[in-house]
This record gives C-alpha cells, structure tokens and sequence, in this order.
C-alpha cells in the first residue's frame, strides 16, 4: 500500500508537464485500492522519437533536457562493408580464388596459365623467364627453356621449364604470382604458323599436357638457340623496314 501511494505522488509530482497524466481520486484512508481508480492515459497525437523529451526530475532545470538523438547512438558504431556480388556460375571456392588473385601481384602473367584463355601459352612453347636474385631487387637472372607443365592451383599455380646446358638437363620451377617473378616473355609458341616451313609450324602442337618423357628423350626437344636467334632476326627485320 506504501508503494501504490508513493507511485501515486510521484506521478503527480514529476509528469504533471509532460504527455503522460495521472488521473483518478487523491489517496485517502477510505479508498484501500488505489491502483484500482488510477488511470494512465496517453496524449492523442503521439510525435516522432525526435520530439520526445525526457521528463525533468524535481528540483533540475528545464535545459537538462536532452532531445533523444537518432540512430547510431554511439559515434563508435562503424556501418557495414559493402556487399560484394556473389558470381553463382563460379562457387564458392571459384569466388574465393577470385577475389585471392586480385590482391597478388604479377596479375599480367595470370591469363598466359589459365586453360581455357585465348592468350595461354602451350607447352612445348619457348618461355624466358627473369627473376630477381636479392630481396632489394638489384640484379636479376634469366631462364630460357621449352614450357614442360602448367600445375594450376589459384594463387598456387606454377610451371616448369627445361633446358640442356652443356650436355645436361636443367629444370626449373617458377611460381606465377611470386613476387621474385620480374617478367615472362614468350618467344615462341607451339603451333604457331609465324616462320612455318612448307606450311608446318616450327614447333609442333603436342598431344600431351605433361612433357615429362622429355627427360628420357631429349632428342624430341626443339632447338631453343636456333628459334631465340631466328625470332630475333625477324624482329631486327621489321624493325628495320618501318
């Protein structure tokens, strides 16, 4: 009973401005149920959350009143990132390796490894390759050798290359997006009919994807020094004639 007639008083007391009032018969001693006559009414025009002010306690000024601001409540509330389009014809992982190989670099060289692009090299093709030797970027080396294998595996991917130097077989492995790759040129391509004789390309398309038999049958490589120079007095030629 205390605590209904101390609701009672305080609602008098402290809304008597605002939009919520009390009304209904002051407590007495005859009237035992007061909760039962009090009636808490709504104003009839309701306004928007920016109009509603907090109700000033007794005895505080009227300019402690603060207008309820509007969301975000707090300035360290950060908003979502965007939402990236989900390509459906790709999956998740084709999205995923995606999104992988646009922040690598090397970018350029990713379309001569891809299987299905018109600009990937075959193998059996002509490939020099130039590669820094220190992490300061100072000095590079090059590698010439016929393309044996393309392993592609997303940010993975990588081919081999072979070569003889005197007399001895030379492989090397390159990583498409490492970034010790300085550039990849290709010098010759398989199948290409440029400096075809009898209308047969210099280097033949092959069968294979995989040239491993290449290291028992090293008689079935073509000539890299013949086609390095051959191309590059072809080129010296057009360049001379413009």
């Amino acid at each position: 009973m205390f605590a209904n007639r101390f609701i009672v008083q305080r609602l008098q007391q402290v809304c008597s401005n605002g939009r919520l009032r009390a009304e209904g018969p002051s407590w007495s001693s005859t009237n035992r149920h007061p909760s039962s006559s009090l009636r808490i009414t709504l104003a009839r025009h309701v306004g928007t959350a920016s109009e509603v002010k907090s109700c000033p306690e007794a005895g505080s000024s009227s300019s402690s009143a603060s207008t309820i601001r509007s969301y975000p409540f707090s300035e360290a509330v950060t908003s979502s990132p965007e939402h990236i389009p989900y390509d459906q014809k790709l999956g998740l992982m084709g999205n995923v390796e995606k999104k992988l190989i646009s922040g690598c670099v090397n970018q350029e060289f990713h379309n001569l490894f891809r299987k299905n692009h018109p600009d990937s090299i075959r193998p059996l093709s002509v490939v020099k390759v130039e590669s820094y030797t220190n992490a300061a970027r100072t000095s590079s080396n090059v590698f010439t050798g016929i393309l044996m294998a393309v392993r592609r595996r997303g940010t993975e991917t990588s081919f081999r290359l072979r070569t003889i130097l005197e007399r001895v077989g030379v492989e090397m492995k390159f990583n498409v997006f490492s970034p010790v790759i300085k550039n990849i040129t290709v010098i010759k391509r398989a199948g290409d009919l440029t400096g075809a004789i009898n209308g047969k390309p210099v280097i033949r398309k092959p069968r294979r994807a995989k040239l491993f038999y290449l290291r028992d049958h090293p008689q079935k490589m073509p000539d890299i020094r013949k086609i390095s120079k051959a191309v590059i007095a072809a080129q010296n030629r057009e360049g001379a004639d413009q």
